[in-house]
Formats: C-alpha cells, structure tokens, sequence
C-alpha cells in the first residue's frame, strides 16, 4: 500500500511519464475496462513495472535492513569478526552518483533500456541474497496489475 502510494504520486507529478503509462495500458487494453487481466498483459506492462521500480528506487519502503555475520569473514577487503553485525543503507545505496545517472529524477525510462543492468547491489528493492522477500514476485504483479486497472 505505502509504494503504491508512492506510485500514485510520482505518475500524478510527471505528466510525461502519466502520458506514456496510459498510452502503453490503452494499447494493450484497447478501451476494454472490463476483462480480466492476463498473463500476456501483465508480461506487455514493462513501463507499469518501470515505474514500480522507478518509485520503489526513489523512495524504498525498507529504507534499511541488517545483517549478521555467523563467522569471521572478508568483505570489501576487511577482516571482521563472527558475530558482526551490518546496517545496510538501502536508500543511500539506491542513490548514489557513481551507481545512477541523475539518481534524484524520477526516471522510468532508464529501466526501458534493453542493455540497462544496474550495477550488482544496486538496487536492492526486495533485500538481496538468501533473505530477499519470498513475495517479490507476487508483489511486483501485484503493483503492475493494481497500477493497470486504477489507470485504465
């Protein structure tokens, strides 16, 4: 609910990118308000999901998480001890310079891109590594479906 929130205004504050989303719904919905959503239709959504992530990079709902470390281990070139334990800046993460191009705009069309990858743990919208959320999936459907039947 709070990144669908987020979605809302960021689409209500960038008429471009409003524009571009009901053009891409009306396309594959042609006028229909009624019929069910498909998995086809979900699968043509990619700047609905562009905007999920846009949003959920902008503005992530888990702005931090932790991790433990159960034995001594070498990370970014440090020695640390078992028992250490790491707060992971997931905002900071999401906009740092050297990992985005302007990372304070809100800009979906760089997921559009089909070379664009960010950067390994750049962009950590659901955590990362054996913790990330199980309902990742199920919650980006979710947001592209909810975003396709406000919008169309």
């Amino acid at each position: 609910a709070n990144l669908l929130s987020i979605i809302i205004y960021y689409i209500a504050h960038n008429p471009n990118v409003k524009k571009k989303m009901l053009e891409e719904i009306d396309s594959i919905f042609q006028g229909d308000k009624m019929r069910p959503i498909t998995k086809d239709d979900y699968y043509s959504l990619e700047y609905c999901e562009a905007i999920v992530k846009e949003a959920a990079r902008i503005l992530p709902i888990m702005h931090t998480f932790t991790r433990h470390l159960s034995k001594p281990s070498e990370i970014a070139g440090y020695q640390w001890p078992a028992d250490t334990s790491f707060i992971i800046n997931v905002k900071a993460i999401h906009n740092r310079v050297d990992y985005w191009k302007e990372p304070n705009k809100f800009n979906p069309d760089r997921w559009m891109d089909e070379n664009f990858e960010p950067k390994k743990n750049s962009f950590i919208m659901f955590g990362g590594g054996l913790r990330s959320c199980p309902g990742r999936k199920l919650a980006m459907i979710e947001l592209v479906c909810l975003m396709a039947l406000l919008y169309r």
